[in-house]
């Protein structure tokens, strides 16, 4: 509660970012106007990864400065959930303002039922939220990792990897709903991407938690082993 509540104080601080992703609620209408029902998911989607990106400030600072965070008496999940919940209430915000555009409102798109157009509207929002967060918490390059050869020289892969940051979310949950499957699959997929974000299996964590362990062990062993030394009494 702490966490999210200073979110919100920085959200009312500095509200210039809802701006931004007011006016990204025209591009489904827009999409939708132009005939682009198949790909308005993706495209949509991706527009929301740039709006969202400005909220999740508090979640870009935790997942980088690992110290920082293992300073709250709560898990690396928590803290990521936490600093997660106001981006993605301004998604469902977003996702609600753009249900008749995936309907189809205009005649060049698609008629959809009013149903359909709200699973799909909310896939779209939970794409967006889901690839704005894999865009924030992706690891920093590591240079010291054998490079890559390229035409513009030796390059880390991570740093070719982090290109499609974001993007990726978006690609593996609007796929199911492009390819005019049912939008259970996007949602499954998004769960699954969530329990992975969120950093329920972070390895860092774990690591960090097993050498914690190992030097315990260490102290209990020394410490079970020394001898006590009586001094003897002086005249």
């Amino acid at each position: 509660q702490a966490l999210l509540w200073r979110d919100l104080q920085r959200l009312g601080r500095f509200p210039r970012p809802l701006v931004p992703l007011a006016a990204s609620v025209v591009a489904p209408y827009a999409l939708d106007a132009l005939g682009l029902t198949t790909i308005n998911p993706f495209v949509s989607g991706l527009i929301l990864v740039v709006v969202l990106v400005p909220f999740l400030s508090m979640l870009r600072v935790l997942s980088r400065t690992g110290g920082l965070a293992r300073m709250f008496p709560f898990r690396t999940s928590q803290v990521r959930t936490a600093a997660m919940v106001v981006p993605l209430f301004l998604a469902l915000v977003w996702q609600a303002a753009t249900i008749p555009a995936f309907i189809g409102i205009t005649s060049a798109g698609a008629e959809r039922s009013a149903l359909d157009g709200t699973a799909i509207a909310l896939v779209t929002g939970i794409a967006g939220w889901l690839g704005a967060v894999r865009w924030v918490t992706a690891k920093k390059v590591d240079f010291n990792t054998p490079m890559v050869a390229t035409e513009s020289g030796a390059v880390p892969p991570a740093l070719i990897f982090n290109l499609f940051r974001g993007i990726d979310m978006v690609a593996l949950i609007t796929a199911p709903v492009m390819l005019g499957g049912s939008p259970l699959y996007s949602f499954a997929l998004a769960g699954v991407a969530f329990v992975f974000l969120r950093g329920t299996f972070n390895s860092d964590e774990l690591k960090a938690q097993q050498e914690q362990l190992n030097r315990e062990k260490e102290a209990a062993k020394k410490a079970s082993g020394q001898k006590i030394q009586v001094q003897r009494p002086r005249r």
